[in-house]
């Protein structure tokens, strides 16, 4: 698309349980939230409500993780796929983190497989930051490495309200900066900031707010 440029504006609220164990060395972490969409990086994947399942192993820094979508309706069925209760995405991801004095780092490999799309998957190696300074300052960076070979970056900053003695509303701010590979493998190319020669530019803004419950 020519002269393309995407400022997507999402506000979700999300209900779920969470739950968290903590096995010696071992952590594990499962969640079952229902979003009103589903919507990636500015992109609306499902324009109706969604189940999005995870379940999450930890070990001396080491993760590794699932991470699911189910439409929960018949919004993206076609001719060739029908989605609804079906999942149409399924992440797994392998990583580590490390702690510093104020800081947390990351990195890792993200294979991403859409089931009811064959044939269809890519692979994202991350970097990311993450300060234990007030707001939680986070700053990630996405590259692909098979399908568009483009990259993303992702920043936000969050605050947590108390809701009563065991609940929190999380409210996070964030935007993202996607490369020319980027936004040609996903929006067809164009130029994407007006009158500059700049080769990335700005894809998506966000405000997202979370409900939690644990059970």
């Amino acid at each position: 698309m020519k002269k393309l440029m995407m400022l997507a504006l999402a506000a979700v609220l999300v209900t779920g349980a969470t739950s968290a164990l903590a096995l010696g060395p071992l952590d594990a972490e499962a969640e079952l939230p229902v979003y009103s969409k589903y919507v990636w990086r500015g992109m609306v994947e499902t324009d109706d409500y969604v189940l999005q399942p995870a379940v999450g192993l930890g070990i001396l820094g080491f993760y590794a993780s699932f991470w699911g979508n189910v439409d929960m309706t018949d919004i993206n069925t076609s001719d060739f796929a029908e989605t609804e209760w079906k999942f149409t995405e399924i992440d797994w991801t392998l990583g580590y983190t490390f702690g510093l004095p104020l800081f947390e780092l990351g990195a890792g490999f993200i294979w991403y497989t859409y089931p009811q799309d064959t044939g269809t998957e890519t692979v994202e190696f991350y970097l990311g930051a993450e300060a234990s300074v007030i707001l939680s300052p986070k700053l990630y960076v996405y590259q692909d490495l098979d399908a568009f070979k483009g990259a993303y970056w992702d920043a936000s900053i969050g605050h947590g309200f108390a809701l009563g003695e065991t609940n929190q509303l999380n409210v996070t701010l964030g935007v993202g900066l996607g490369s020319e590979s980027y936004h040609g493998g996903y929006f067809g190319g164009g130029v994407f900031i007006p009158d500059t020669e700049l080769s990335a530019s700005f894809t998506d803004a966000r405000i997202v707010a979370d409900l939690p419950f644990h059970p």
